[in-house]
């Protein structure tokens, strides 16, 4: 360890460690632009000047190194004129459009002209511009304004560094040069969001949140994105109960500060809703019943039946699964299946530039098979309604492709089904009864992911109507079939539960989960296989 000083305060850090993350580590913030922890150092914007003491000019706090027994100034004059100096020349070119750019509100340009800016400017000339630049789509999500752009040149290092992709390039020279597309191609890899993502200003924005609110009245909560296995760590952003967006947060050890476009874009799905009560159909048509009489026809309708079939899915939480398993199949030994897909396969780059891959389209396929969960592939899903005689239970309409399909409404035709859905599908459809499931910003668990991460998802949104998490409509089938008592239970409450019955989360508590950053648990898949 190096031991240092920065304004003052005694810090000791690892070796290789520069003076930005040196000074963060005492909660002193030296601004940047060009940099970020992800990416190569460029040390090009100079708006993190520092004095070290015994050094006769300023050092850009980005590219130097901590160095033993250093002495470190961040806020002293020579540096403060120095920042001053560089907004200055940062904003003579800058058009003052902050009223409307989608970027207002975690702008480091509109924060930093606050505190390091100068009141007034001496730049008289005309601001440059860029014709045909402005609001231009690159690619499918991306939207350009080169005129906000203050050539950080972040973006095109992650094409380069990280999506190892190459989509963005810098053309022209000097004053004049500008950020464009690699020969015109458009800018559309897996990752693209992500340039948005490191833009400090709003050169770059996301198409699909621009102008849908301003970030100051969002409320953000920490969660994991449903699009595969990997379990990338997200904010997801509400307001007014809509789900806005997701971003990516930080976690070394799995997605670093990224995510893929197909997770990100997920965000808009969760706020559809068909389906906002228990639903009984029959020649009358469709009849909305309480959800305890619909629990406890439920009930009868599978305790009566000689080979009843229960279809679970990957993507329910741990707490889910564990209550369906201990009631289902090891109290009432019903036959329960978990389809797995294989889906697109997908990759994220973690905070080390390991690339890791998806296993499946879950979430939660390794929590599936911790639990001692049966799974079955999408032949074998189709085999088990062609041959069974009923009744089904459908956890969730979109456990598995086929399930969302014309194929699999026909092959209940005239037999008892239950299907837990937010939207109608073929199947909802065609089901003697619907029942309104929570949606993934509705309901608070873990899941693990197949790097041996589990991982808490916060519930950000009330159920909407009368919808419930899968939890929590298992454990009241348990009671309407008798296997549970009446009592207080939670995902807290389940999970604890949990870690004491089976061996894969021995030994974890709900805290260790609510704490941390990011807060999660890991352990080595083999060593829980």
């Amino acid at each position: 360890m190096i031991a240092l000083t920065i304004d003052g305060k005694a810090v000791s850090v690892a070796e290789g460690t520069n003076l930005v993350e040196a000074a963060a580590k005492l909660g002193i913030e030296i601004p940047t632009y060009c940099y970020h922890p992800g990416l190569t150092v460029v040390g090009q914007c100079r708006i993190c000047f520092v004095e070290v003491e015994g050094m006769p000019r300023l050092v850009t706090g980005c590219s130097t190194l901590a160095q033993e027994g250093m002495a470190v100034l961040t806020s002293s004059e020579r540096v403060r004129d120095a920042r001053a100096a560089v907004m200055e020349f940062l904003l003579e070119n800058h058009p003052l459009d902050c009223p409307v750019c989608d970027q207002a509100g975690e702008c480091g340009l509109q924060d930093y002209s606050v505190e390091h800016g100068l009141d007034t400017t001496h730049m008289v000339d005309e601001r440059r511009t860029y014709p045909g630049f402005e609001r231009r789509m690159i690619g499918p999500h991306v939207v350009q304004n080169q005129n906000r752009c203050i050539h950080c040149t972040k973006c095109i290092r992650f094409t380069t560094e990280i999506s190892e992709t190459a989509d963005l390039t810098m053309k022209s020279r000097g004053n004049h040069s500008y950020i464009d597309t690699f020969d015109g191609r458009p800018f559309d890899n897996a990752w693209s969001a992500c340039a948005a993502d490191v833009c400090p200003v709003g050169a770059l924005t996301v198409k699909e949140f621009r102008f849908r609110a301003r970030v100051w009245h969002l409320e953000e909560t920490a969660s994991v994105c449903p699009g595969c296995s990997i379990g990338c760590n997200i904010l997801l952003g509400h307001l007014d109960g809509v789900v806005h967006r997701f971003v990516p947060r930080k976690n070394l050890e799995i997605n670093g500060w990224w995510m893929c476009d197909y997770g990100r874009f997920l965000a808009d799905g969760l706020n559809d809703r068909e389906v906002d009560r228990p639903l009984l159909r029959g020649d009358a048509g469709d009849r909305a019943v309480a959800w305890p009489n619909a629990l406890s026809q439920l009930a009868d309708e599978l305790k009566n039946a000689p080979k009843p079939v229960v279809v679970a899915s990957a993507n329910l939480t741990n707490e889910a699964l564990f209550a369906l398993k201990r009631n289902l199949v090891d109290g009432a030994h019903m036959e329960v299946v978990v389809p797995i897909h294989e889906g697109h396969p997908r990759r994220m780059k973690n905070g080390s530039g390991e690339w890791i891959e998806s296993v499946d389209a879950h979430p939660n396929s390794e929590g599936v098979r911790q639990l001692g969960l049966a799974t079955v592939d999408g032949a074998a899903l189709e085999a088990y309604f062609r041959d069974g005689t009923g009744p089904f239970l459908v956890l969730d309409a979109h456990a598995h492709p086929w399930l969302a399909s014309k194929a699999a409404a026909a092959a209940v035709e005239g037999g008892f089904v239950a299907v837990l859905a937010r939207t109608r599908t073929p199947l909802a459809d065609a089901a003697t009864m619907v029942l309104p499931a929570a949606s993934w910003a509705e309901t608070e668990g873990t899941y693990t992911s197949t790097t041996g991460h589990v991982q808490l998802a916060r519930r950000a949104l009330a159920p909407a109507g009368q919808a419930r998490p899968a939890w929590e409509i298992v454990f009241g089938l348990a009671l309407a079939l008798g296997l549970e008592q009446e009592r207080t239970v939670s995902p807290h409450i389940l999970f604890a539960e949990m870690a004491a019955e089976v061996a894969a989360f021995s030994g974890m508590t709900w805290g260790e989960l609510t704490s941390g950053d990011p807060p999660a648990i890991h352990r080595e898949v083999s060593d829980v296989g």
